[in-house]
């Protein structure tokens, strides 16, 4: 995809990742400070 995004879904870029043998964890947890909305990242772990 050579960083272009736009157009493809999260569900059709973790299937991608998974038959690349990758592992994908969605982590959902509170924020630390309520006031602020929350935020969305995305971390590449090599092993």
């Amino acid at each position: 995809l050579r960083g272009q995004f736009r157009g493809i879904s999260e569900a059709k870029m973790i299937q991608c990742l998974n038959s690349l043998g990758r592992d994908v964890d969605i982590v959902i947890k509170p924020r630390k400070r309520v006031r602020k909305p929350g935020r969305v990242e995305v971390v590449y772990a090599s092993a």
